[in-house]
C-alpha cells in the first residue's frame, strides 16, 4: 500500500469510524422482535407528539389522550414520533363506521412481546402445555374475535431506550405502556370497543391498568399473573427486581459510563451485568421446593459468574442477555418502583376475572386476592404450578373446563354480542362525596347510568306525581322492542343500569321509571303523604309509559316489589305487557291481617284503612319499631347488613348474618351501598321520606295479598296471559317472609305452588335458580341475568343453565359458608321485610 493510499485509506477508515459511532446512536441495538420466525406478522404504528413521563390524573382523561401532563415527547429529543407494533390475528367485526367492535387485546410480559405471545398462545408452545390458547375454537377463539397481541412500551417493536436514545430516553410508566397502546388501538386500528384484554405476568398487570384507564372502553378483564402493586407496599417483589438493577448497575462498563455505553460496540456493553440481573431473576422465578429438586449440573449455566469456572457455567444468563439492553431493563424495573393502582379498583366496570399462580414468589397471590377484593364483582381461579411464576403460560389451557372459566367466557361472548348499538348518553353511576344537606341529595349527589327525564303524571283519584325516569333508545328501528324496568322496595331506577346497558346494545328500547317517593320521584314529591297503593303506583307508571311516552305494549321487568307490581300491571292492562320478567319478586304469597310482633302480642298491621292515611299507619306500625330503627341506622350498619355482616356491638367482631343484599362485591352493588349511606349525610327531608316509604310499602305489598281477601292478587295471578320469566337466587334471603306468615321454604312454599297454578292456567312461566346469589340477582350475576331477560325479550327463551349451575348439579349442590354481614338495627320483623 502507497503512502498515499495509507492515508487515504486510515481517512475512509476513520470516517467511517466516525459515521458508524454515529450510526450506533441512531440505530436500535436490539432487533424488534423476540422471536424473529414471527417477525414477519408484525406491524408498526406512529404515534406523534405522545408525552412519556407524565402525570394521570384518572378523574380527567382529556388531560392525557396524548400522553401524560407534563411528560416528554420522543420528538422532542430528536428520536422520532413514538411507534408501537402488535400482530393481529381473527377475525375483525366493525360497525356502520366500519370501526372493529370484536377486539381481543393480549398484553405480553416482562422479556417478551407480541411474537412471544404468538409462539405461546397461537402456536402452543410446551409452556403453554402445548396446545393453543388462541386459534378458531379454542378459549380465545378467533371465529369469534379479532385477536391483537401487543407490544408494551419499552420493548422489543415499540419505542425503547436502545433504540438510541439510551439514558436519555424518558422514564415511562405503566400508565405510559397503556395509553400508547390504547392510542394505536383506538386511532390507528379504529377499534371501537375492546371485548376482553388480558395477558400474562407483566401483561397481566397492564391488563389491571387497562381496567382503571379505560373502564367505559373494555367489556372483560383476564389479568393472568399480574399485580397492582410492586411499589413499596410489596417488598418481597420491589426487592427482587431492585437486586436485577443492581445488578445491572454492577457491571463495570456501566460502572464507568454511567449507563451511557451507547458508543462503544454492542459487545461491549454491560453483558455481564445483564447476565448477572437474569440469574437473580432466575433463582426465584420457579419456587425453590422445585429448585432444590434439581442438580447443580443442571442449574449452573443459569448460575452467574463474574469468572466461570467451565464453559457452561452462566452460559444460559449470558446468551439470554446478549439479546437484551441494559438501560431497557433498568428503566422496565423502574416502573414498578412507583406503581401502585389499589386505591383505583373500584373504577373498573369491566367483568374481569382474576387467574393466578398460588406458589408465584414474584408476584405474590394474597396481594392477587386482596385485588380481587377490590375489583367490583371479580372472580379467581388459582392454582399451583411445578414451574411457580411460569404457570401462567398454561393455567388457561388447564382450567379451560372450569366452571368459572367457561362461565367467565361466557360473558365475554354476551357482552359482544350486545354490540349492535353504543349507547352514547351512558355516564359511569355514583354518589358524590361531598354531600351538602341543605340540596336535594338525589338532584345534585346521584348520577344514574342514563340522564333522567321527568314528568308528571296522575293516579285515578286525580293526584299528580312528579316522576323521574330513564328513557334511552340507541337504535334505528321506527318499532323496537321495549323493556320497561320497574325497581324493587328501597331500590331506585339507576340501580338497574347492568341491565339497561346490555339491553340497549341489544337493540331494545329501555324505560325504567322511579316510583313515587322513590329516587328521583322523590324531591319532587316531598309534600305528598307516604300513603298510597301499589294500584295508584300502577296507575302513575301506566299514565307515563301508555299515556305519555305512547308505549302501547312492553315487556316489562319487576324486582322484588316490582315483580308484584308488574304482575298486578299485567291483570289490569294485559294489552299492554308482552311478557313479564320476575325477578326474585313479592306477590307469590299470602299474609293474615293480625301479625305476632311480640310475645302474646298481635296486632292489625295490614287494615285497609291504613291505605291514605300515614298517622293511622305510622300508630300502629311504630309498635314494631322498625321505622324509628331505620331512619337512625348508621353508616356501619348499613354497610354490613348489604353485604351479610353481623357486628357485635360491644366486641365489633364481624360473623355472617342470614339477611342481606349483595353476596358478590359489583359496581351497582357499590352504587346501591353508597346512595344509601349518602342518605344519612344529605338532606334530612329525603332521608325521612326514603325511610317512610321504605317501611310503609311492606304494607303496600302485604295488603293486596290478603287471607281473607277471594280476589287478592295472589289469587288472581292464574290470569296472566303474558309469558313469564322467574327468576330466583338459591341463596335468596327474604322470600317467603315467615315473620308474616309462617312460611319458611322457598321452593315448597313459595315457587312450586305458583309454578304449579300457573302450568294448570295453561301460561307454565320459564323458571331459573342462580346459583350462589341472593334477593339482587342483576348484582349478583351482573352479566347473565341481563343476557337473560334480553334473551327473553328477544326470543321468549332463556339458558335455565349455566356452567356453574351444572358443575353445582353434577357435584350436588354445596352449601358454603355465607359472607360475613350483621343484622340491621331494630326489631326482628325487619328481617324478612327488605323486598
Amino acid at each position: 500500500m502507497t503512502g498515499k493510499n495509507a492515508i487515504k485509506h486510515c481517512v475512509v477508515s476513520l470516517i467511517v469510524l466516525l459515521v458508524g459511532g454515529s450510526l450506533a446512536v441512531a440505530q436500535p441495538f436490539t432487533r424488534r422482535s423476540s422471536q424473529m420466525q414471527h417477525d414477519g406478522l408484525k406491524k408498526t404504528v406512529e404515534i406523534a407528539n405522545f408525552r412519556i413521563g407524565g402525570k394521570y390524573d384518572l378523574s380527567d382523561p382529556s388531560k392525557w389522550e396524548n400522553g401524560g401532563e407534563g411528560g416528554v415527547t420522543l420528538e422532542s429529543l430528536g428520536a422520532g414520533k413514538l411507534h408501537t407494533a402488535y400482530i393481529a390475528i381473527g377475525n375483525p367485526r366493525r360497525n356502520a363506521a366500519g370501526e372493529i367492535t370484536n377486539a381481543v387485546v393480549i398484553n405480553s410480559y416482562y422479556s417478551g412481546d407480541s411474537t412471544d405471545m404468538y409462539e405461546q398462545w397461537v402456536k402452543g408452545a410446551a409452556l403453554s402445555g402445548g396446545v393453543p390458547i388462541i386459534g378458531p375454537g379454542r378459549p380465545i377463539d378467533t371465529d369469534r374475535y379479532y385477536v391483537i397481541m401487543v407490544d408494551p412500551l419499552g420493548t422489543w417493536g415499540a419505542s425503547k431506550p436502545s433504540d438510541g436514545l439510551g439514558i436519555k430516553f424518558p422514564q415511562y410508566s405503566y400508565y405510559d405502556m397503556v395509553q400508547a397502546n390504547y392510542r394505536m388501538l383506538h386511532d390507528e386500528l379504529k377499534v371501537a370497543r375492546v371485548a376482553l384484554v388480558t395477558g400474562v405476568s407483566m401483561g397481566g398487570t397492564q391488563t389491571y391498568v387497562w381496567g382503571v384507564m379505560h373502564p367505559e372502553y373494555i367489556g372483560a378483564l383476564m389479568p393472568i399473573g399480574g399485580t397492582t402493586q410492586s411499589d413499596a407496599e410489596d417488598p418481597v417483589g420491589n426487592w427482587t427486581f431492585q437486586l436485577m438493577t443492581a445488578a445491572i448497575q454492577a457491571d463495570p462498563v456501566w460502572q464507568s459510563t454511567k449507563g451511557d455505553y451507547y458508543s462503544l460496540p454492542k459487545e461491549k456493553h454491560p453483558v455481564p451485568g445483564l447476565a448477572f440481573g437474569w440469574s437473580v431473576l432466575g433463582l426465584t422465578g420457579y419456587d425453590f421446593a422445585y429448585r432444590t429438586s434439581q442438580n447443580f449440573a443442571s442449574v449452573q449455566p443459569e448460575v452467574f459468574y463474574w469468572d466461570p469456572p467451565n464453559e457452561k457455567a452462566g452460559s444460559s444468563v449470558t446468551n439470554r442477555a446478549k439479546l437484551y439492553d441494559a438501560v431497557d431493563l433498568v428503566m422496565r424495573n423502574r416502573v414498578g418502583e412507583t406503581y401502585n393502582i389499589n386505591p383505583y379498583l373500584g373504577r373498573i366496570q369491566a367483568r374481569t376475572l382474576v387467574m393466578h399462580i398460588t406458589n408465584d414468589l414474584w408476584l405474590n397471590f394474597k396481594l392477587a386476592e386482596r385485588a380481587v377484593d377490590r375489583v367490583p364483582g371479580a372472580d379467581l381461579i388459582a392454582e399451583e404450578s411445578p414451574v411457580a411464576h411460569y404457570g401462567v403460560f398454561s393455567i388457561v389451557n388447564h382450567r379451560k373446563n372450569d366452571p368459572k372459566f367457561v362461565a367467565f367466557m361466557d360473558d365475554v361472548a354476551s357482552l359482544d354480542r350486545a354490540q349492535q348499538y353504543i349507547d352514547k348518553n351512558y355516564r359511569v353511576p355514583g354518589v358524590a362525596t361531598n354531600i351538602e344537606p341543605t340540596k336535594s341529595f338525589w338532584k345534585n349527589f346521584v348520577t344514574y347510568p342514563y340522564p333522567v327525564k321527568y314528568a308528571t303524571a296522575k293516579d285515578k283519584r286525580g293526584t299528580s306525581w312528579q316522576i323521574g325516569y330513564m328513557d334511552e333508545y340507541a337504535g334505528n328501528d321506527k318499532d323496537p322492542k321495549v323493556l320497561v324496568i320497574i325497581h324493587g322496595k328501597g331500590a331506585f331506577g339507576g340501580h338497574y343500569g347492568n341491565i339497561m346497558q346490555y339491553a340497549l346494545r341489544s337493540g331494545l328500547r329501555v324505560i325504567v321509571p322511579d316510583l313515587p317517593h322513590y329516587g328521583m320521584s322523590g324531591p319532587g314529591n316531598l309534600d305528598k303523604s307516604p300513603a298510597r297503593t301499589m294500584q295508584e303506583m300502577r296507575e302513575v307508571i301506566y299514565d307515563l309509559v301508555v299515556n305519555q311516552l305512547g308505549v302501547k305494549k312492553a315487556y316489562y321487568l319487576g324486582h322484588s316489589l316490582g315483580g308484584q307490581f308488574v304482575m298486578g300491571y299485567a291483570l289490569t292492562w294485559p294489552d299492554a305487557v308482552q311478557g313479564l320478567a320476575l325477578e326474585a319478586p313479592s306477590g307469590l304469597e299470602e299474609y293474615p291481617r293480625d301479625i305476632t310482633i311480640a310475645k302474646d302480642k298481635k296486632v292489625r298491621l295490614f287494615d285497609p284503612a291504613f291505605d291514605h292515611d300515614f298517622d293511622k299507619w305510622k300508630q300502629t306500625w311504630d309498635q314494631t319499631g322498625i321505622l324509628a330503627a331505620e331512619i337512625a341506622r348508621p353508616e356501619q350498619a348499613i354497610r354490613d347488613f348489604f353485604y351479610f355482616k353481623k357486628r357485635d356491638p360491644e366486641t365489633g367482631a364481624v360473623t355472617a348474618a342470614k339477611s342481606g343484599y349483595f353476596f358478590r362485591d359489583s359496581e351497582y352493588a357499590r352504587f346501591h351501598t353508597e346512595q344509601r349511606v349518602g342518605l344519612t349525610k344529605g338532606n334530612p327531608k329525603e332521608l325521612e321520606q326514603w325511610c317512610n316509604v321504605f317501611i310503609y310499602d311492606i304494607y303496600t305489598i302485604g295488603a293486596e295479598l290478603q287471607q281473607d281477601d277471594p280476589k287478592n292478587l295472589y289469587e288472581r295471578l292464574t290470569q296472566i296471559k303474558a309469558p313469564i320469566f322467574l327468576a330466583f337466587g338459591d341463596k335468596e334471603p327474604f322470600i317467603p317472609t315467615p315473620a308474616f306468615n309462617g312460611l319458611t321454604d322457598l321452593g315448597r312454599d313459595v315457587i312450586t305452588p305458583f309454578m304449579t297454578r300457573m302450568n294448570n292456567a295453561g301460561n307454565r312461566p320459564i323458571l331459573k335458580i342462580y346459583p350462589e346469589t341472593g334477593h339482587f340477582i342483576h348484582t349478583d350475576n351482573p352479566v347473565e341475568f341481563p343476557v337473560d331477560v334480553v334473551e327473553f325479550v328477544n326470543t321468549g327463551t332463556v339458558a335455565t343453565s349455566s356452567p356453574v349451575g351444572t358443575d353445582r348439579m353434577i357435584k350436588g349442590a354445596v352449601v358454603s359458608a355465607l359472607p360475613v354481614a350483621p343484622t340491621p338495627a331494630g326489631a326482628a320483623p325487619t328481617a324478612g321485610l327488605n323486598k
